[in-house]
């Protein structure tokens, strides 16, 4: 008798412990997907205020050292510049509406605060 009791409290644990091992692997994928979703969402949120910055000092900049130019040839050097700060600090593949975007915003921006200024 004591054999088979044996045998089962043996085979009790067995089950018990795949349960352990099984609830774990379920805590730890459940775990792994709210820390990928949660670093995509703040990398993404950082990467958006970045793009921003570059967009305004893009904007400055071809307003500044190309003063002279027309307005595509303005913002062909401000999306340069943008391209490359942005490569510089890990951005690559920006896409071209997204850059444009943000200088567009910057452009506007700029516009609100010269009208409220006059």
């Amino acid at each position: 008798m004591s054999d088979a009791w044996l045998q089962l409290v043996d085979q009790g644990a067995a089950v018990l412990l795949q349960i352990a091992v099984l609830a774990a692997l379920l805590f730890l994928k459940n775990l792994k997907t709210r820390l990928e979703t949660y670093y995509t969402t703040h990398t993404s949120a950082q990467e958006r205020q970045m793009l921003a910055q570059f967009g305004r000092e893009a904007f400055a900049y071809a307003e500044t050292v190309y003063r002279d130019y027309d307005g595509p040839a303005k913002m062909n050097e401000a999306i340069k510049y943008l391209l490359d700060t942005g490569a510089k600090y890990g951005m690559q593949d920006l896409p071209l509406t997204e850059v444009r975007a943000v200088i567009e915003s910057a452009w506007l921006d700029d516009k609100r605060k010269t009208s409220s200024a006059s």
